[in-house]
């Protein structure tokens, strides 16, 4: 067992002695945190300052929301001591991959569609400046055409080049929304989902949460799959009313893994294997028309 690994399980047995002799498995990939599953329990230690602040923020988020959305989120308890770490339940399922989602039948696509676009109505209905108050902050937007391109031109080829000017032109000239409180976090690595029964139990890692806008919300789906991100907006549109240019989603989420991959240092293939797969999907539903949709 690494010094680490032995670190967190001291801290575990400390305030959970019941644990104290249970199989732990560590998680060491994860971005802000490394995690100890035990015993049916999911533990998360922070990796530094920052990420220690985002914890403590998850915590708010999580109480907020809660008891108001409909699809179950992680009940997250702070220790504080001996160190910083979290507790709670893992939600029964785990991470759906996008051709796990491609072999679900129809009805499952559904069910999983309706789930999630319920979810983000319930999510969504919490005023902005309810999670404002209690440190959300705004999302960010993505870097323009003119950090990222240069960075792009070695690393894509001469037409997928053509394609991502079209689309940071498209993105720069989307009409401003209002800020919304969302998820903004909502793939497939981040569900629970019960492949024996083909059913979505759950959604967790809200530490990216934030305001910001709504058609954003939906970019993260289209990393699982865009049929269900099209089937997700369809559920959304229907219970609030709402208007979601699915066009200008397409545009955020090609944006997104364009920026991702200019900024990536390492192990990008990853990443143009994403931008190269949401290329052929704008393609193939013509979405880099001009003028934007709406203006």
């Amino acid at each position: 067992m690494s010094e680490i690994a032995r670190l967190y399980r001291e801290a575990i047995a400390e305030v959970r002695p019941d644990l104290a002799g249970a199989t732990a498995r560590l998680h060491a990939r994860g971005w802000d945190s490394d995690a100890i599953e035990a015993g049916g329990t999911l533990f998360k230690f922070p990796k530094g300052p920052e990420a220690a602040g985002r914890l403590r923020l998850e915590a708010r988020i999580l109480t907020l929301i809660g008891p108001r959305v409909p699809l179950r989120v992680p009940k997250m308890r702070l220790h504080e001591s001996p160190i910083l770490f979290s507790e709670h339940e893992m939600i029964p399922g785990r991470s759906i991959e996008p051709d796990e989602y491609e072999a679900l039948s129809p009805a499952r696509k559904q069910a999983m569609g309706e789930a999630l676009g319920g979810f983000y109505a319930a999510l969504h209905a919490i005023p902005a400046t309810e999670a404002a108050a209690i440190g959300v902050p705004p999302k960010p937007e993505w870097p323009g055409a003119a950090q990222v391109l240069p960075r792009l031109s070695m690393r894509l080829p001469a037409e997928m080049l053509e394609f991502a000017a079209k689309a940071f032109e498209a993105y720069e000239r989307l009409p401003a929304e209002e800020p919304t409180f969302g998820y903004f976090d909502g793939h497939g690595w981040n569900m629970a989902f019960d492949h024996r029964r083909g059913v979505l139990n759950g959604v967790y890692d809200f530490a990216d949460a934030g305001i910001g806008p709504r058609s954003r919300e939906f970019t993260y789906s289209n990393l699982t799959s865009g049929d269900l991100t099209e089937r997700i907006v369809a559920t959304y549109r229907r219970l609030t009313g709402k208007p979601v240019d699915l066009r200008t989603v397409a545009l955020r989420t090609a944006v997104q893994g364009l920026s991702e991959l200019g900024a990536a240092r390492s192990e990008i293939e990853p990443f143009r294997a994403g931008a190269q797969r949401w290329w052929r999907y704008m393609q193939a539903r013509n979405e880099l028309r001009l003028p934007i949709a709406g203006t």
